[in-house]
């Protein structure tokens, strides 16, 4: 269907249009003039017109009618006068125009007369028929004998008498209107499609969204904006913001000009965080856009992120916060590894099992650059060779028997852009250390069963418990490796040096325990701080959380003593009922000087075991549903020794 409309004010014109047209179906040509052509035009876009052409008087009717529609007008040109002035010579010798001010001063007649070498009267007008009459009348005053203007200036010079010709507009006048009707159209379809695009995102957007003119009037106002507020939009557009949201604060914003971000609004009973920018034009505020979101929305959106990123093991828990202690040893680490947070460099985390590697490497990832990228985690002990490589790397549909169908991707690729934390490195094979180097200074991966190179940015941190320059001796571990890990070096303190730390984070696991069970928490007396002192911790914080667990299920009033802190760190492998009788009673004798160095048992195959720790053990095994595993690791033992006890 066209979507051109072509209101011609006289035949000869609309003949001209139609050859223009030839061969084209976009311009619907009619012709009609002054009032006929108004109502043809109030009725086109309706018809599905989007763009008028017209001429004249015609045009300035269209314009001044309320019509909506872009209105093209068809100009006169230069050789359009030309051709009107020799026809005007046919019939007189003094020749005069009257026309609008674009004809009569734009195309230069003064010029045009001296190259004739003839006068040329003017008079220019409005499209205003009464003005039209007096340029009429000016010229036959003026002695002209014919009078050259559109149509409606030739009929008025018919009425007074005088002869005229019509100023009509050439091919060239016709083909210049219809290409610029066309441009119109084009442009006026990419208006139409973004404000459908702008509409969609308006009534479709979580954020509520309003906007308001310069003096704070509310211009939009969103679906979002509808329900968060409980003001229809057809009510809200049209008063002032104030009316509508009393605490909105957009007037100090439509007289400083100054962004906010990440404000709190409150929007009756809901609160809000919200956006507010100024629209700016020619340096002058002529707005203000308001964006906003519930913020227990956000919430819920945010927990839903984190639990989705947790449970893909992409996520980073703990940060330099979470790490308890004062001590100068484990400052100092605190200190180190917040530096080594500010760069990208590959980190070797030292120390012995169970004293936090992991924690650091969380808090360093959290306190670095890549904080919001992904965080992953791998034990390359707890996975056989075959198994470990191919999480590493991952691999490709049916590299190998049972590979997943469409294959996998590998840590290394899920760590893109973030960062990778390799604990136990040390318990890694030759072959995969070899495959870790190249990965490491290539910046690439290459997945099992594929030939083709995935690059990957990532920050690697790298933990073990082990000691890798005598594992380089003896050829278990490569040098090239690790001095490609160990970049920067970062050794974390046992417990048993870290003083009176143990006491805070002992308190800290009593607590974690004790909320868990309903039980109310307690205290320990200086004897049983003293006792926790004194202990070596070989299983460092892992070892402490497990006694902590095992305290929170035993019996004590307010106060937890030094026997207390003995039965359950005589809950330990290898200690028996005869040995912590024995030692409870050296604690009660002298507890500031216990030192926990236990002998072999006396009774070798004594199967007498202690009535409070088998009431530990069975209560246990309940709380876990007969998980022998987890009743063993919750306990502090191996299951091969649960088992044992369990027979007994």
């Amino acid at each position: 269907m066209p979507e051109i409309f072509f209101l011609a004010p006289y035949s000869d014109i609309a003949q001209v249009a139609h050859k223009v047209c030839r061969g084209s179906d976009d311009v619907d040509i009619k012709v009609a003039r002054m009032d006929a052509a108004v109502e043809l035009a109030k009725n086109a876009e309706k018809l599905g017109y989007h763009v008028l052409i017209t001429r004249g008087v015609t045009c300035w009717k269209l314009r001044n009618a309320g019509i909506e529609l872009p209105v093209v007008e068809v100009s006169i040109g230069g050789y359009d006068i030309v051709r009107a002035y020799f026809e005007a010579k046919k019939i007189g010798k003094r020749i005069g125009i009257v026309d609008v001010e674009e004809v009569v001063n734009n195309l230069d007649l003064d010029a045009f007369a001296e190259v004739i070498n003839d006068e040329l009267i003017k008079y220019t007008c409005n499209n205003d028929l009464e003005d039209i009459s007096k340029g009429v009348q000016y010229l036959r005053e003026q002695g002209v004998d014919v009078v050259m203007g559109k149509v409606a200036m030739a009929n008025e010079a018919g009425r007074q008498g005088m002869k005229s010709v019509v100023i009509s507009s050439g091919m060239d006048s016709v083909r210049r209107a219809i290409e610029e009707a066309r441009r119109v159209n084009f442009v006026r379809k990419q208006e139409m499609k973004k404000a459908e695009q702008f509409k969609a995102i308006l009534e479709f957007s979580y954020d509520g969204i309003i906007a308001l003119d310069n003096k704070g009037k509310i211009t939009v106002f969103n679906k979002a904006s509808e329900k968060i507020s409980g003001w229809k939009a057809e009510n809200a557009i049209g008063k002032y913001i104030t009316q509508v949201i009393p605490k909105a604060g957009c007037q100090k914003l439509l007289q400083t000009g100054q962004v906010e971000i990440a404000e709190f609004l409150e929007i009756g009973d809901t609160k809000v965080l919200a956006n507010r920018v100024p629209i700016i034009v020619d340096n002058k505020i002529e707005g203000v856009v308001t964006t906003f979101q519930q913020i227990e929305r956000l919430q819920k959106l945010e927990g839903k992120v984190r639990r989705k990123l947790a449970d893909r093991g992409l996520a980073a828990k703990y940060h330099f916060s979470d790490i308890l202690g004062n001590s100068s040893a484990l400052t100092n680490a605190k200190n180190l590894a917040n530096e080594y947070a500010g760069v990208d460099s590959t980190v070797l985390i030292q120390g012995a099992t169970g004293s936090g590697k992991e924690m650091f490497a969380h808090a360093i990832h959290n306190t670095s650059k890549r904080k919001n990228e992904p965080f992953v985690a791998i034990n390359c002990a707890a996975l056989p060779e075959s198994l470990l490589e191919s999480e590493l790397f991952g691999y490709v549909e049916g590299a190998f028997t049972g590979a997943r169908k469409g294959g996998k991707a590998g840590v290394f690729e899920m760590a893109h852009r973030g960062t990778l934390f390799l604990d136990e490195v040390g318990e890694m094979s030759p072959m995969l250390q070899a495959r870790l180097l190249r990965v490491i200074e290539q910046g690439e991966v290459m997945r099992l069963g594929d030939s083709s190179i995935i690059p990957v940015d990532i920050r690697l941190i790298t933990a073990t418990h082990r000691n890798l320059r005598k594992m380089i001796e003896s050829g278990a571990f490569r040098e090239d490796l690790y001095f490609r890990l160990n970049v920067l070096s970062l050794k974390i303190p046992p417990l048993q040096i870290r003083g009176e730390d143990i006491i805070l984070i002992a308190y800290r696991f009593l607590n974690e325990f004790c909320s868990r069970r309903g039980k109310r928490m307690g205290r320990f007396t200086s004897e049983a701080e003293q006792a926790l002192l004194n202990y070596s911790w070989p299983g460092n914080l892992r070892e402490l959380r497990n006694a902590m667990e095992r305290l929170a299920m035993r019996a004590w009033q307010e106060k937890i003593t030094a026997e207390e802190i003995t039965n359950v760190l005589l809950l330990d492998e290898g200690v028996t009922h005869t040995e912590e009788k024995r030692t409870t009673n050296t604690m009660m004798q002298n507890p500031h000087n216990i030192t926990f160095a236990f002998e072999p048992p006396t009774f070798v195959g004594e199967k007498v075991i202690n009535q409070l720790e088998k009431q530990v053990i069975l209560q246990v095994l309940e709380e876990v549903g007969g998980n022998k595993t987890e009743a063993a690791r919750r306990l502090g033992m191996s299951r091969t020794t649960l088992w044992r006890k369990l027979q007994e």
